[in-house]
């Protein structure tokens, strides 16, 4: 098993469906700065919200969107999706095999909440490309994804955890991942405090992204951090968790 497979447990069992559904209602004041700076790309327009999960953004965007399409990878998030919000389009797909959209389809795609890092590399590069197939030309691609350079280091337990059994049960959850991780000159797929330090994420570097985006034909890069503040890509960033890229389809 790799990052790939579990991920996709996890996201499929119905207790994270559940707690996804209940507790996750916000967006993020970087989401909201985006929609905002570009709500011409987004009003009237056609958008696809990928990794739509428990429709914590639905509301925001189905405001703004004349034709709002949301998809995930998990069937059983898909169901409490159309369920909870009946009037609109959700579909079970994979990201990396959009093959059910033609080209140039949707004027802004979103990959909201580090979703793209729950794939394994290979799978990664044919999202990207995938997406801008059914981008429209000049249409926006915004997505967010962890910082490589993050000081704070992942482990195996909670160090602000004084519960000791909580612990035992993280490292043991760590355990059991700690073998399908993967350190790259360019990225990193390393343990996750999600699942208890049971889960895995990707990692990358702003200038590694940004070579990813440019070889999948997106151009004009912009990056934000979690201070909602735009970035330089060579800048060294220790202290913001993940940023937020937002690109163009390259003509």
């Amino acid at each position: 098993m790799g990052i790939d497979s579990f991920s996709k447990i996890y996201y499929e069992r119905p207790n994270v469906v559940q707690e996804i559904f209940h507790n996750h209602h916000w967006i993020w004041p970087e989401e909201e700065m985006i929609f905002k700076r570009y709500e011409t790309h987004i009003c009237g327009k056609r958008v696809l919200d990928i990794g739509c999960g428990g429709g914590r953004i639905i509301p925001a965007l189905k405001a703004l969107a004349q034709d709002y399409i949301g998809i995930d990878y998990s069937v059983r998030m898909i169901k409490a999706c159309k369920e909870k919000f009946e009037s609109l389009k959700f579909i079970h797909c994979d990201a990396s095999d959009m093959t059910i959209f033609n080209d140039q389809s949707f004027d802004f795609v979103l990959f909201t909440f580090n979703g793209i890092d729950c794939m394994s590399h290979e799978k990664r590069i044919k999202t990207l490309k995938e997406i801008n197939r059914i981008l429209k030309y000049d249409g926006i691609f915004v997505f967010s994804s962890h910082n490589l350079d993050d000081r704070r280091h992942v482990t195996a337990y909670n160090i602000f955890d004084i519960n000791v059994f909580n612990n035992i049960q993280n490292i043991l959850s760590y355990l059991k991942v700690r073998k399908h991780q993967i350190r790259t000159e360019t990225y990193a797929i390393l343990s996750d405090p999600l699942a208890g330090y049971g889960h895995l994420t990707y990692f990358i570097r702003k200038p590694d992204q940004v070579i990813q985006l440019k070889q999948s034909d997106f151009s004009d890069v912009e990056i934000l951090n979690c201070k909602c503040r735009f970035t330089e890509i060579a800048s060294l960033e220790r202290d913001s968790k993940w940023f937020w890229y937002i690109c163009k389809k390259q003509k």
